[in-house]
């Protein structure tokens, strides 16, 4: 038997404004602040240590994957895993005309996917959802919406 999946959705448009991922080096630039069987947290290297950087990877296994859709025809097994990345930075914010003012102001940025324990779901289906993660952060003409969600306004409104 051949199997296949798919996504039901239809609106595919490739867009033409591209997010272009930065080379980080997590092999070379981060330094391994801990390593546990499901945990992993780096610290960038090239980053002074009063205005850190910090990267940490984390999985666990789920008795159930929890999500709000109306599953027709669940799989037959329940269990699942839930795996992530979190940024977390230091932005540093100065002025020239004082140069003893100095803030720093954390932004912590997560991203987190849950699925069933399946070989059906591969790397290739999640990248794809994730591509569509990305895509609901940004307007049609490719600007991010974070201004917009930054005060509330959840709802996307007209380019």
């Amino acid at each position: 038997m051949s199997r296949s999946a798919s996504f039901s959705f239809t609106n595919t448009t490739a867009s033409t404004h591209d997010v272009t991922p930065v080379e980080l080096g997590l092999v070379t630039n981060y330094a391994i602040e801990r390593d546990t069987a499901r945990q992993a947290v780096l610290n960038n290297k090239t980053a002074p240590i009063d205005a850190q950087e910090i990267i940490s990877f984390r999985s666990n296994d789920l008795a159930v994957v929890n999500n709000d859709l109306n599953i027709q025809n669940p799989a037959k097994v329940a269990k699942g895993i839930r795996y992530g990345v979190e940024v977390q930075e230091t932005l540093v914010i100065t002025d020239t005309a004082d140069p003893s003012y100095r803030v720093d102001e954390p932004i912590v940025a997560t991203l987190t996917i849950r699925h069933g324990k399946s070989g059906d779901i591969t790397n290739a289906l999640i990248a794809q959802v994730v591509t569509r993660l990305i895509s609901s952060c940004r307007r049609a003409d490719g600007t991010w919406r974070f201004d917009d969600m930054m005060r509330s306004a959840e709802r996307p409104v007209v380019d």
